[in-house]
């Protein structure tokens, strides 16, 4: 793990430097998560690029105020690629909360995105009344935790996720839930023209598909895969083949 200074906090982060770099990949998480959910990708990044998976504020290694907006957070991830250095053209990867973050960037910051790869994505993250409601007083589903997966999945995989989120404090979730929930970018997406990767879950209950359907329509670069036998944590379920799909994508984008 690697830190970085960041207005006054440690910043966490996971990198894998190409020599000679054609391009760099910033990988965001989402709700309670952190960086380990895109080792994987980051083992299998396109060629002669480089990638830094982060932990956002107050989640994974790293400290500092939790970010309590997708505003906030998109501020953020802003700074990031001058701050460590990555050479452009400069790809914002998300999942969720990130790609909701990812997606106001481009939105708000629209010279420092080149593209985007948005992962169990949509123009807007409601979040269900009832499980806000249990998270601010402390409690948690499991359950609810297990539907963000297929039932293709093996069990290995998803019982070490889970294991992984009732260990983070119900107070993060909460903050990010709610960010989620307040998150609504259906009436500026068309806005974004940069090229744009849309990757989904066949299976994914959480962010249906018709969510990504919806950006793929309104976005005016933009390529849908849909990988089968997967949820919402699709880069864990089905990881080469996430991997694959965005070697591809990004390495069939030409900016010189």
């Amino acid at each position: 793990m690697n830190y970085l200074k960041v207005n006054g906090s440690s910043l966490a982060y996971k990198a894998r430097w190409a020599d000679n770099a054609q391009g760099s990949i910033l990988f965001v998480h989402g709700s309670g998560g952190d960086s380990h959910i895109w080792e994987e990708q980051i083992k299998q990044l396109p060629f002669n690029f480089s990638g830094v998976a982060i932990d956002l504020p107050g989640h994974g290694a790293s400290n500092g105020p939790l970010l309590d907006t997708i505003e906030a957070g998109a501020r953020f991830i802003n700074m990031l690629p001058d701050l460590l250095h990555m050479p452009r053209p400069i790809w914002l990867a998300g999942h969720s909360m990130g790609s909701a973050m990812a997606l106001t960037a481009a939105l708000n910051y629209p010279q420092q995105t080149d593209g985007l790869i948005l992962i169990g994505s949509g123009s807007r993250l409601r979040v269900m009344p009832q499980i806000l409601a249990a998270l601010q007083t402390g409690k948690m589903n499991p359950e609810f935790l297990r539907i963000g997966f297929s039932s293709a999945t093996p069990a290995s995989v998803w019982e070490k996720e889970i294991a992984a989120l009732l260990k983070v404090g119900t107070n993060i979730i909460y903050n990010d839930f709610k960010a989620c929930d307040q998150f609504d970018r259906s009436a500026d997406i068309e806005q974004i023209k940069i090229p744009t990767l849309v990757i989904a879950g066949e299976d994914d209950k959480l962010t249906p598909l018709k969510y990504s359907q919806f950006l793929d329509d309104r976005l005016a670069s933009s390529k849908l895969v849909v990988i089968p036998q997967a949820g919402h944590y699709v880069m864990l379920e089905k990881p080469e083949e996430v991997s694959r799909a965005i070697a591809d994508f990004v390495s069939s984008i030409k900016y010189f």
